[in-house]
């Protein structure tokens, strides 16, 4: 999709190519590096739909498919793939839906002591109303399982939130819940880590530049985070161990925060490559796509 993604696939096609496997990839973009011919071994232009990868599943019969570097899109196939009996290399399709399904995702953060902003899904105008009325506006109102940032609104009051539902309806967006937050203005913080199911590993915290609520492709990050005290770091080091084991996530993390104060909430967890991921790896030196991809296959961090 991206060049940010691009980046990811043709890493882990580099990686898994040196542990002596074919590589197959699997993309209808034909403006991006992975599709070059001497990327992988095997290359198919097709739409990232489950009838189109499974008609190749079904003629390379591949040890295993990697859905979490390219962005969005595959994550969705994730599911139908597994219940087709595809091999899904990584975090699993369970972790991958604990961190988009709402209610178990704030189950699992009650669990591990971790605040969020106050929020609830709804699917109506109505319901809408209500929940932005009960937890006060500004309110922050995203639809779920989309690519991140697209429709997202801050609503200041009831007339926002009327045409907001119109819109997302006129767009056939309703038929997933939509996200209602209590908006938070505070300093916005990323952090992108791996993880092999009990070690973490966080190669850098970057911050923000735009107020939080902006969609980091929207905005600029600087690294290391400039006004993030030495508490406030260790507060971000260890929650972001504890949701990458508490999601039984394997391989890569991407962690949205907003700092309120002298408090940390989560804004979201993605169990996938993020945009930022390019930029750490190369201003760190940390090759995260190859320790993430050799993790994804059972290598253990203390190893690498």
């Amino acid at each position: 999709q991206g060049i940010e993604f691009d980046y990811c696939c043709v890493h882990a096609s580099y990686a898994l190519h040196e542990a002596g496997y074919e590589t197959i990839m699997v993309n209808c973009n034909p403006e991006t590096v992975s599709t070059d011919y001497d990327t992988s071994d095997r290359l198919y232009f097709e739409p990232l739909t489950y009838e189109d990868v499974m008609d190749i599943v079904d003629v390379e019969q591949p040890d295993g498919v990697v859905v979490t570097l390219g962005g969005q899109t595959p994550l969705k196939l994730a599911h139908a793939l597994q219940e087709s009996g595809v091999t899904i290399m990584g975090t699993s399709p369970e972790a991958i839906d604990l961190a988009e399904d709402r209610e178990r995702f704030d189950d699992l953060l009650s669990k591990l002591k971790i605040k969020r902003p106050a929020g609830h899904t709804v699917f109506t105008e109505e319901e809408a109303l209500r929940v932005a009325n009960e937890i006060g506006y500004p309110v922050l109102m995203r639809p779920s399982y989309v690519l991140g940032g697209q429709n997202m609104i801050i609503a200041f009051g009831d007339d926002d939130i009327q045409e907001y539902m119109k819109v997302i309806i006129a767009a056939g967006e309703a038929e997933n819940p939509i996200l209602i937050d209590k908006y938070l203005n505070g300093i916005e913080i990323e952090i992108d880590a791996i993880t092999d199911g009990e070690d973490v590993l966080i190669p850098g915290i970057l911050e923000h530049i735009e107020r939080t609520g902006i969609h980091s492709g929207d905005s600029i990050a600087i690294y290391p985070a400039p006004h993030i005290t030495k508490r406030m770091e260790e507060k971000i080091i260890n929650h972001t161990k504890a949701l990458c084991r508490g999601l039984g996530a394997l391989g890569l993390v991407n962690i949205q925060y907003i700092v309120h104060g002298a408090d940390l909430y989560v804004i979201e967890v993605n169990p996938r490559a993020s945009r930022t991921v390019p930029y750490i790896s190369k201003v760190t030196g940390v090759p995260m796509i190859d320790l993430a991809t050799r993790v994804s296959f059972g290598e253990q961090l203390v190893d690498l």
